[in-house]
Protein backbone atom coordinates (compact mmCIF):
# COMPACT_ATOMS: atom_id res chain seq x y z
CA UNK A 1 0.00 0.00 0.00
CA UNK A 2 1.15 3.03 -1.05
CA UNK A 3 0.11 6.34 1.77
CA UNK A 4 0.51 10.25 0.85
CA UNK A 5 0.11 12.19 3.56
CA UNK A 6 -0.70 16.26 3.19
CA UNK A 7 -1.03 18.44 6.14
CA UNK A 8 -3.65 21.50 6.14
CA UNK A 9 -4.93 21.30 3.09
CA UNK A 10 -5.97 24.44 1.54
CA UNK A 11 -10.03 25.44 2.47
CA UNK A 12 -10.57 28.26 0.08
CA UNK A 13 -8.08 30.34 -2.62
CA UNK A 14 -8.20 33.98 -3.07
CA UNK A 15 -9.30 34.91 -6.32
CA UNK A 16 -9.62 38.50 -7.73
CA UNK A 17 -6.55 41.00 -8.67
CA UNK A 18 -8.08 44.01 -7.29
CA UNK A 19 -10.63 43.19 -4.81
CA UNK A 20 -9.67 39.63 -3.49
CA UNK A 21 -12.48 37.02 -2.43
CA UNK A 22 -12.08 33.84 -0.81
CA UNK A 23 -14.24 31.08 -3.04
CA UNK A 24 -14.20 27.79 -0.67
CA UNK A 25 -12.99 24.39 -2.28
CA UNK A 26 -15.13 21.63 -2.80
CA UNK A 27 -17.82 20.64 -5.84
CA UNK A 28 -20.14 23.44 -4.94
CA UNK A 29 -17.59 26.23 -5.81
CA UNK A 30 -17.31 24.19 -9.44
CA UNK A 31 -20.99 23.75 -9.91
CA UNK A 32 -22.00 27.57 -8.59
CA UNK A 33 -20.77 28.28 -12.87
CA UNK A 34 -17.76 30.20 -11.98
CA UNK A 35 -15.81 31.66 -14.77
CA UNK A 36 -13.28 29.01 -16.91
CA UNK A 37 -10.02 30.75 -15.80
CA UNK A 38 -11.03 30.41 -12.05
CA UNK A 39 -11.79 26.94 -12.07
CA UNK A 40 -8.14 26.18 -13.97
CA UNK A 41 -6.48 28.61 -10.57
CA UNK A 42 -8.08 26.58 -8.57
CA UNK A 43 -7.26 22.84 -9.79
CA UNK A 44 -3.94 24.13 -10.68
CA UNK A 45 -3.51 25.46 -6.90
CA UNK A 46 -4.48 21.90 -5.68
CA UNK A 47 -2.41 20.20 -8.13
CA UNK A 48 0.35 22.21 -6.60
CA UNK A 49 -0.41 21.15 -3.52
CA UNK A 50 -0.85 17.25 -4.08
CA UNK A 51 2.61 16.83 -6.27
CA UNK A 52 4.95 15.94 -3.66
CA UNK A 53 8.56 14.31 -4.33
CA UNK A 54 7.07 10.91 -4.04
CA UNK A 55 5.11 10.94 -7.11
CA UNK A 56 8.46 10.00 -9.27
CA UNK A 57 9.45 7.44 -6.29
CA UNK A 58 6.40 5.28 -6.71
CA UNK A 59 6.61 4.68 -10.53
CA UNK A 60 4.05 3.61 -12.38
CA UNK A 61 1.25 1.30 -11.39
CA UNK A 62 -0.19 -1.04 -13.84
CA UNK A 63 -2.71 -2.86 -12.40
CA UNK A 64 -5.64 -2.16 -10.78
CA UNK A 65 -6.36 -0.04 -7.89
CA UNK A 66 -8.47 1.21 -5.04
CA UNK A 67 -7.63 4.96 -3.98
CA UNK A 68 -8.80 5.74 -0.51
CA UNK A 69 -9.12 9.62 0.82
CA UNK A 70 -9.14 10.31 4.17
CA UNK A 71 -10.59 13.97 5.11
CA UNK A 72 -9.69 14.59 8.49
CA UNK A 73 -11.06 17.90 10.25
CA UNK A 74 -12.76 19.03 13.53
CA UNK A 75 -16.34 18.65 12.87
CA UNK A 76 -18.51 20.67 11.69
CA UNK A 77 -21.42 21.00 9.01
CA UNK A 78 -19.87 19.97 5.34
CA UNK A 79 -20.59 17.43 2.69
CA UNK A 80 -17.80 14.33 2.50
CA UNK A 81 -18.25 14.28 -0.90
CA UNK A 82 -17.70 18.05 -1.39
CA UNK A 83 -14.80 18.60 -0.24
CA UNK A 84 -13.28 14.70 -1.31
CA UNK A 85 -14.64 14.49 -4.79
CA UNK A 86 -12.87 17.49 -5.76
CA UNK A 87 -9.40 16.36 -4.12
CA UNK A 88 -10.27 12.91 -5.84
CA UNK A 89 -10.50 14.49 -8.86
CA UNK A 90 -7.46 16.78 -8.89
CA UNK A 91 -5.59 13.97 -7.55
CA UNK A 92 -6.13 11.43 -10.31
CA UNK A 93 -5.96 13.75 -13.06
CA UNK A 94 -2.21 15.17 -11.75
CA UNK A 95 -1.07 10.66 -10.96
CA UNK A 96 -2.39 10.07 -14.40
CA UNK A 97 0.82 8.87 -16.32
CA UNK A 98 2.94 9.57 -13.51
CA UNK A 99 1.32 6.80 -10.96
CA UNK A 100 -1.17 5.27 -12.79
CA UNK A 101 -1.04 4.40 -16.69
CA UNK A 102 -4.79 6.03 -16.55
CA UNK A 103 -7.16 7.33 -14.37
CA UNK A 104 -10.11 5.32 -15.90
CA UNK A 105 -12.08 2.06 -14.53
CA UNK A 106 -9.53 -0.09 -16.11
CA UNK A 107 -6.79 0.97 -13.58
CA UNK A 108 -8.67 2.97 -10.49
CA UNK A 109 -11.35 0.32 -9.68
CA UNK A 110 -13.11 1.99 -6.62
CA UNK A 111 -12.86 5.50 -5.48
CA UNK A 112 -13.26 5.86 -1.18
CA UNK A 113 -14.23 8.79 0.68
CA UNK A 114 -13.66 9.08 4.51
CA UNK A 115 -14.07 11.65 7.57
CA UNK A 116 -11.82 11.55 10.68
CA UNK A 117 -11.94 14.35 12.90
CA UNK A 118 -8.87 15.52 14.08
CA UNK A 119 -6.17 18.04 13.12
CA UNK A 120 -6.70 18.87 9.04
CA UNK A 121 -4.80 16.28 7.31
CA UNK A 122 -5.28 14.80 3.51
CA UNK A 123 -4.50 11.24 3.54
CA UNK A 124 -4.45 9.01 -0.11
CA UNK A 125 -3.94 5.64 -0.21
CA UNK A 126 -3.34 3.50 -2.61
CA UNK A 127 -3.72 -0.41 -3.04
CA UNK A 128 -3.91 -3.22 -5.08
CA UNK A 129 -7.33 -4.22 -6.09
Amino acid sequence: MIRLEYENPPTFIEVGKIKKRKIYLGYNAIYAGIHYSVRQRIVHELKQFLWCKEFSEIGLIEEPVRVKITYHRELKNWDLDNKCGLWAKCFLDLAKGQIFKDDNVRYVKELCYRYEEGKDKLVIEIEPV
